[in-house]
């Protein structure tokens, strides 16, 4: 992954937001946290180079549920868990039995 300059961050965030150094931060956390409360977020910079981005947690939390939302993996898992849980009844059960206790059929006879 290439390393985000400045620029590309403030270009994601905002010409707006605030750009502290790291020691800033360090020396000054309490209004680090009033900037974040007054414009949302804070870019975090170190030798002149984008680190961190300081949020609000309910920007956080947004962030989070918007990427578990879209998280492919996780719609598969939910499709699969949806599907394991149709067989998991008593007509589902039956289905199972029946389609196993047919073997397993070669292509060729699929085919048929």
């Amino acid at each position: 992954m290439q390393p985000q300059t400045l620029d590309s961050v403030r270009q994601l965030a905002g010409d707006d937001t605030p750009v502290r150094s790291a020691s800033e931060v360090k020396s000054g956390w309490s209004g680090i946290v009033r900037e974040v409360v007054r414009h949302g977020e804070v870019i975090v910079t170190h030798h002149g180079r984008p680190q961190a981005v300081v949020v609000d947690v309910e920007a956080y939390a947004d962030l989070m549920r918007r990427a578990r939302a879209n998280d492919p993996l996780a719609v598969l898992a939910a499709a699969f868990d949806r599907r394991l849980a149709a067989l998991d009844t008593p007509a589902g059960a039956s289905r199972l039995r029946r389609a196993a206790a047919g073997g397993i059929a070669s292509p060729a006879r699929r085919r048929k």
